[in-house]
C-alpha cells in the first residue's frame, strides 16, 4: 500500500513538474514570438489576420496542415506590391485560440468566413491554399460562392488521390478524431508534446521568407498547441469527402500548381492526371508548375487579373 501511495506521490510530482515547464515555455514563446497580425473576435475566440498592399480582389492565403499562416509572409509580401493581401492562422495554429474539436473543413471554411467579415476584407476574393489546406478552401467556395473571384491551389492533392493513399482511414467517420485529440491535448498540457517537437518542413512557398522571418516560423511550426489543433481539425481526413461535395468552381479562374518534387516518383503519370482533374474543376482552369514561391505570386497575379474579366 505505501508503495503504491509513494508510486502516486512520484507521479503527481511529475506532472506537476511538467505542467510548471510547460507554463514556463509557452511564456517564452510569447516573448520570443510577438505577434504579427491582430486578433479578430469570431465569436467567443479570436483568429489571427495580417493584410498589407492595396486593391480589390484581396488575396486570402490558406496553409497547408501543420503550417502556420506566417509560411505565407514571404509570397504575402510580394503579392501586396499589386494588391491586397492576407494571411490568417487556422484555429489553434500559430496566434489564433483553438476550437472545439473534431473541427472539419466546413468548420474551417465558417471560421474564414466569420474572420473575413469581422476583419473587414471586403469580398470577392482570390483564395489560395496550400496542400490540405486547399479543401478548405475548395468547402469554401461552395458555401460562399459569390464571394470567390479566383482560385490557386498549390500543391493541392486531389481528393481520390488523397483516399487512396490513406485506404480505409479516410472512411472512418471523422468524429473518432476526438478522443486522441484529447489525449494530445492533455499530453501538451505537461510538456510531454514539446520534447517530442518534429523536425521542420520545407515547403515552396516559404522560399521568400527572411533569416529572422524562418526563425519565428520555426519556432511557431514546434509549438505543441498546433499538433492537437491539426488532428482536431483533419481528425480521419473528412476534407476530402467535403471538397467533393462543394462541387466545381464555374468560371472563375484557376490555377493548380503541380511541384515538380511531387512529381519524382513511379506514380508521376497518375498524379498529373489527378492534377489535370482538379483544373477541370474550373472551365477557366488550367495546371502549371510550382518551382518556388515566385511561380505562386505569378499564379496569384494572374488569376486576379483574369478574375476582373466577366464570367
Amino acid at each position: 500500500m505505501a508503495r503504491g501511495l509513494w508510486t502516486l506521490l512520484v507521479l503527481a510530482i511529475l506532472v506537476a513538474c511538467g505542467i510548471g515547464y510547460e507554463q514556463v515555455e509557452r511564456r517564452r514563446d510569447r516573448a520570443r514570438f510577438p505577434r504579427i497580425g491582430r486578433p479578430v473576435d469570431i465569436g467567443g475566440r479570436s483568429l489571427n489576420i495580417y493584410c498589407s498592399g492595396e486593391g480589390t480582389p484581396a488575396v486570402v492565403l490558406e496553409s497547408d496542415a501543420l503550417t502556420p499562416g506566417f509560411g505565407w509572409a514571404g509570397v504575402q509580401r510580394e503579392i501586396s506590391r499589386f494588391t491586397r493581401g492576407c494571411w490568417y492562422d487556422r484555429a489553434g495554429y500559430g496566434w489564433s485560440d483553438p476550437a472545439p474539436a473534431p473541427h472539419d473543413s466546413t468548420a474551417s471554411a465558417r471560421d474564414l468566413h466569420a474572420l473575413l467579415k469581422a476583419a473587414g476584407v471586403t469580398p470577392p476574393f482570390v483564395l489560395a491554399g496550400a496542400g490540405l489546406g486547399a479543401f478548405n478552401i475548395r468547402v469554401y467556395c461552395g458555401l460562399f460562392p459569390d464571394e470567390v473571384a479566383g482560385v490557386v491551389l498549390v500543391d493541392a492533392p486531389h481528393e481520390d488521390e488523397w483516399n487512396e493513399a490513406r485506404g480505409g482511414m479516410s472512411r472512418v467517420p471523422f468524429g473518432l478524431g476526438y478522443p486522441p485529440d484529447a489525449v494530445l491535448r492533455a499530453l501538451s498540457s505537461v510538456g510531454l508534446m514539446r520534447l517530442a517537437a518534429p523536425a521542420n518542413r520545407q515547403v515552396p512557398y516559404m522560399d521568400g521568407l527572411t533569416p529572422a522571418e524562418r526563425v519565428t516560423l520555426e519556432g511557431l511550426m514546434r509549438e505543441p498547441g498546433m499538433r492537437a489543433a491539426f488532428l482536431a481539425e483533419q481528425g480521419f481526413s473528412s476534407g476530402p469527402r467535403e471538397a467533393h461535395a462543394a462541387g466545381g468552381l464555374g468560371s472563375r479562374p484557376l490555377i493548380v500548381l503541380t511541384s515538380e518534387r511531387s512529381l519524382e516518383s513511379e506514380r508521376q503519370i497518375a498524379r498529373l492526371e489527378r492534377q489535370e482533374l482538379l483544373a477541370e474543376l474550373s472551365t477557366r482552369g488550367r495546371r502549371a508548375a510550382l518551382k518556388d514561391s515566385g511561380s505562386i505570386v505569378a499564379a496569384v497575379r494572374e488569376v486576379v487579373g483574369a478574375s476582373a474579366v466577366p464570367r
